[in-house]
């Protein structure tokens, strides 16, 4: 395959989503959805969609890891990036951000500045009303801010930068070939200003060099024969991108569960250690949801074969609440033993480069968060969902703090 087809379209007309689960109730809780599928096998075929939705644990991690059979190409709203890529463009892809999300680096270099970022939103927030939107106040602008510092571009375009998040992750607004085509419009609007932002970033650099990840970047690109400049301005925009969606939606997805399970005094008081409640509410509520890939050959997955050219879903917050694999999965229950770990954020090649530094800002965040206020309660009676293919999580967070 050349890499232009590396950067062709993403997936075609054709929902990732399920109808299922489509609507306001199948995006706040899916998990009844993926029993239903469970109980006849580990996996479903749907012919609205010519897609395979996978849901057993094991099935979805051969699904996501077997990358010579399954491919991301053609599979996200970001092509050309090392999200979509297969070997061996994907590793330099990586390589070329890799060692600036390694956990030693990010304590050492970004720590710091992630627990000013904190106490600067905590002093705002927390100086007014006790009655805030979490997701507005906090979950949103910090790993914005975060990734912008990161990657070295202007933090104060962070309302663009969330336009742009919210656009390229959302789903359309129904199944018709109308509303795909309205999103498919936006969505190329906005990839086109982002990458006009890197464009213009990169000119920057070659004009005046620095020392960060854009500048390794270009070098990588003069030293390489695979990646060019669109691969670049790729992978530069999935990670501002990606680099703060998913977070979004773990930090908030953690403040509502905290909630709902009544477990914010034992945080406190360290009777639930916090890395241990952290890592339940991905496994419980992971943020992103699907791991899309198509079949590039004739292949079975448990049993079932699978065409050259099909499309399958390996359900991520499926398989981290199958009850084969985990004791009363339905249940948060932080502290849980592993014999398999769960996979929020992926697994295999294309694990979340970002995971160190999304559980970097949950840890911090929450440590402070914690020792600042009483407690908090969430005040909706309803909670509204982020409607998407991609990720999973309340678009507001209404709450209102003791302190």
């Amino acid at each position: 395959m050349s890499e232009t087809d590396e950067r062709g379209e993403a997936g075609g007309e054709k929902p990732w989503i399920p109808h299922e689960i489509a609507d306001r109730e199948g995006q706040l809780n899916p998990y009844p959805f993926f029993a239903e599928i469970r109980e006849e096998a580990p996996l479903r075929y749907d012919p609205q969609r010519d897609t395979y939705d996978i849901v057993g644990y094991d099935a979805v991690v051969e699904s996501i890891t077997q990358h010579e059979r399954f491919t991301r190409r053609n599979t996200s709203y970001i092509n050309g990036s090392l999200l979509s890529t297969g070997e061996p463009i994907h590793s330099e892809l990586r390589g070329m951000a890799q060692d600036y999300f390694q956990p030693g680096f990010l304590k050492e270099r970004y720590r710091p500045k992630i627990e000013a970022r904190v106490d600067e939103l905590l002093d705002g927030a927390l100086a007014g009303d006790d009655h805030i939107d979490f997701v507005e106040e906090f979950a949103k602008p910090l790993p914005i801010l975060i990734i912008a510092e990161l990657l070295n571009v202007p933090a104060e375009r962070m309302d663009t930068f969330r336009k742009w998040s919210a656009t390229l992750a959302t789903a359309p607004e129904d199944n018709s070939p109308e509303a795909f085509a309205a999103l498919e419009k936006k969505q190329g609007k906005a990839m086109g200003e982002l990458q006009e932002l890197f464009q213009a970033e990169i000119d920057r650099r070659e004009a005046s060099p620095m020392e960060d990840i854009i500048m390794n970047h270009i070098r990588s690109e003069r030293e390489s024969d695979l990646v060019d400049r669109s691969n670049v301005l790729a992978n530069l925009s999935m990670l501002l991108i990606a680099g703060n969606v998913t977070t979004t939606q773990y930090l908030a997805n953690a403040v509502w569960t905290f909630d709902e399970e009544d477990i914010v005094e034992d945080l406190q008081t360290g009777e639930i250690p916090l890395m241990d409640a952290l890592e339940e509410v991905l496994r419980y509520r992971s943020p992103v949801m699907p791991g899309k890939r198509i079949a590039t050959q004739n292949t079975e997955i448990a049993g079932v074969r699978i065409e050259e050219g099909q499309r399958i879903v390996g359900w991520l917050s499926a398989a981290n609440r199958d009850p084969e694999v985990f004791d009363d999965p339905d249940e948060f229950r932080p502290g849980r033993t592993y014999e398999r770990e769960p996979i929020p954020f992926g697994k295999g090649i294309h694990y979340c480069l970002g995971a160190p530094l999304a559980n970097m800002e949950a840890r911090v965040f929450f440590e402070k968060f914690l020792d600042r206020v009483d407690g908090w309660e969430v005040t909706a009676d309803e909670i509204d969902p982020f409607v998407s293919s991609e990720i999973y999580g309340p678009r507001q967070l209404p709450i209102r703090v003791r302190s």
